[in-house]
């Protein structure tokens, strides 16, 4: 090797040292060092006997009490409501301390963060102690910890995390009820309302299938499921992004638009509990059984602040924000963006047979059931379609009216001439008769009439396919 050479291998080794060397004095401020590597105990807390707790972090401080029961209180207000889990989490954290360095003696604590720390805490027991925590360490992970002895301590950086809070971070929320067996929803938004009732096997539509109805005047109108229940867990799902205000006052609830309510939502929905009966089984155990309550939520929501908007439950004193899409979903629901987007939903096994309507000529087909038993006893059922006695294989080409895709909609068109028509008969006390046709709407699509109403928009050329296929099989009979 040259001698130059070796030269450029000499210096690269040194920037290597020099780095590392830097890295090390960034992990340990003034060139302090420590022969401490492993964690080990630097402070210890009998939590049952602490008695009050204080932190200061982004400029507020906290103060709280705990009495002989081990209850805590905010002494600045009696009735604010604390969610204990909070203090109950802080001493937790405090009652075992380790580090992993020691920085005795330090000549500057602004080094580490420490001379305004993030943090500072006070925490009073049998004695008085206070705690600051600093900046997180260069390589993370770390923080500097100070005790008030003297020394500076390298300490997990999570220890700030559950002192990482303001006053309105450990308030108790109100609960959201678990909503899973909605019956009806409301939603106004200023003078509209919108009432969405949930109905099975309710006979109003041809398909129960349908379980959501628009109730307009008492005249209700079956709607699509996904897109009825994607709207009402916008409610049922919702949860608080932070409290406010927990005694808002009238001026508050006026500056936050929650005075008069862009958007109010009344969810009726039944709670289920286990009761006991005062009976015992064949083992002496309590027997208990399923009590239903018929019960409401009723949300407000009021003005927009960045991407959230103000909430609270109507007539509660406490105040949220929550997302602001909430309002936005909420505000712009509409019955009509809800009706079904389904071309048909059909029991097969109800149908008894069909009239297929084409280019004039009407074909009717029966439905015949087929009974096979094997040598087990088992039975099973086949069915075909019959026309004029003669199997028409016709079945999965009737399957594929439901796979046909729904490009647009138009409600109250008329369309043009009819490219084909079903009348479905079934074995059925609502909806004998199913009518479906198909019109001419423009070059790319063809319009639905489903019993009566013509709304949707099909791909012309999906039907032109399913026309043609069904022509082959009903002209060759």
């Amino acid at each position: 090797m040259t001698r130059g050479k070796k030269l450029i291998l000499l210096l690269l080794i040194l920037a290597i040292l020099m780095v590392a060397t830097i890295l090390v004095m960034e992990l340990v401020p003034d060139g302090q060092n420590n022969e401490e590597e492993t964690a080990y105990t630097i402070f210890t807390l009998d939590m049952d006997q602490v008695t009050g707790l204080s932190w200061t972090y982004d400029g507020e401080e906290v103060t709280l009490a705990r009495d002989e029961e081990n209850n805590w209180s905010y002494p600045a207000d009696e009735a604010f409501p604390l969610d204990a889990s909070y203090p109950d989490a802080m001493v937790q954290a405090l009652s075992e301390i380790q580090a992993y360095r020691t920085i005795e003696n330090p000549e500057d604590l602004s080094s580490y963060g420490l001379e305004d720390p993030l943090c500072s805490i006070t925490v009073e027991a049998d004695q008085t102690w206070q705690l600051a925590i600093g900046n997180e360490t260069s390589l993370g992970g770390q923080r500097y910890l100070s005790l008030g002895d003297g020394s500076v301590y390298l300490v997990d950086a999570e220890l700030l995390d559950d002192f990482a809070l303001g006053l309105y971070d450990i308030v108790e929320k109100e609960t959201i009820p678990s909503m899973t067996e909605v019956t009806n929803v409301q939603i106004q938004a200023g003078d509209t309302v919108l009432t969405l009732d949930y109905l099975e096997e309710s006979g109003l539509a041809y398909s129960d299938q349908y379980v959501w109805f628009w109730n307009q005047d008492g005249e209700e109108t079956a709607l699509d499921t996904s897109l009825t229940e994607s709207l009402v867990q916008t409610v049922t799902d919702l949860s608080w992004n932070r409290c406010v205000a927990y005694q808002a006052t009238e001026e508050q609830l006026s500056q936050w638009g929650l005075d008069a309510p862009a958007v109010t939502v009344t969810v009726s929905y039944v709670e289920s509990s286990q009761v006991e009966t005062n009976q015992t089984d064949e083992n002496g155990d309590p027997v208990y059984e399923t009590q239903e309550t018929a019960k409401t939520f009723t949300l407000e929501l009021g003005d927009y602040d960045g991407d959230a908007c103000y909430a609270r439950l109507a007539g509660s004193s406490m105040v949220y924000q929550v997302d602001g899409t909430a309002r936005d979903t909420l505000a712009a629901a509409k019955g009509s963006d809800l009706l079904p987007q389904d071309v048909l939903l059909m029991d097969w096994s109800e149908v008894t047979g069909v009239d297929i309507t084409l280019n004039g000529t009407t074909y009717s087909l029966e439905k015949v059931v087929q009974e096979e038993t094997d040598e087990d006893g088992n039975t099973t059922q086949t069915y075909s379609y019959q026309l004029d006695g003669q199997t028409v294989d016709i079945a999965d080409a009737l399957d594929s009216i439901a796979d046909l895709s729904v490009v647009g909609s138009d409600a109250g068109a008329q369309g043009g001439e009819e490219e084909i028509a079903f009348t479905f008969h079934r074995d059925t006390e609502t909806y004998p008769t199913v009518t479906l046709s198909f019109c001419s709407y423009d070059s790319s699509s063809c319009l639905e009439n489903l019993n009566g109403e013509k709304r949707l928009l099909v791909d012309r050329s999906e039907l032109t396919e399913l026309i043609e296929t069904l022509q082959d099989l009903l002209e060759s009979q």
